[in-house]
């Protein structure tokens, strides 16, 4: 009986997975972890994650900058366990990307609007530009793009109307 409660436990831990930092790009890597079973978090792995990806950085001289990161949801069952894995840079101290947040959040719905009755043309291009004036400033406030890229294209998109 001891036998088989030890071979199950080393049988599952066995299947948790950790991968080592990993070249994906130029200055670019990424670092996984993930659970052996569905009965803890991912908080726990994203942190170890991020420290080891920190600690990488910090080994070759570089400052860590975060590009995006992804956990798995639940129910963590059939295989489908707690998982984090984060992108990031390893980027000189001077280099102009580490003024430039990195990190993107994935949208969580979609909504698609189909409209069956004609619409003048008119409002939809005022729409239209309101909604595309709405995705810049979305994109200024997370710091994805600077208030001066902001400007030229707020600009280009009011000039084209």
């Amino acid at each position: 009986m001891k036998v088989l409660l030890c071979a199950s436990v080393l049988l599952v831990a066995g299947c948790a997975s950790n991968s080592s930092v990993l070249s994906i790009g130029k200055d670019t890597y990424m670092v996984s972890r993930q659970a052996a079973t569905g009965f803890s978090g991912s908080g726990t792995l994203k942190a170890e994650a991020f420290q080891e990806a920190t600690q990488y950085c910090e080994k070759i001289g570089k400052s860590f900058q975060v590009v995006n990161t992804h956990e798995t949801s639940p129910p963590y069952i059939f295989g489908n366990f707690p998982k984090a894995e984060i992108q990031f840079m390893c980027l000189n101290a001077n280099d102009a990307e580490l003024n430039r947040p990195k990190l993107k959040k994935e949208a969580n719905s979609v909504v698609e609007i189909k409209n069956s009755a004609p619409v003048k043309s008119e409002p939809v291009q005022s729409k239209d530009v309101y909604n595309e004036l709405m995705k810049l400033d979305s994109l200024r406030k997370q710091g994805i793009i600077t208030q001066a890229e902001f400007d030229v294209q707020k600009a280009k998109i009011l000039n084209s109307n």
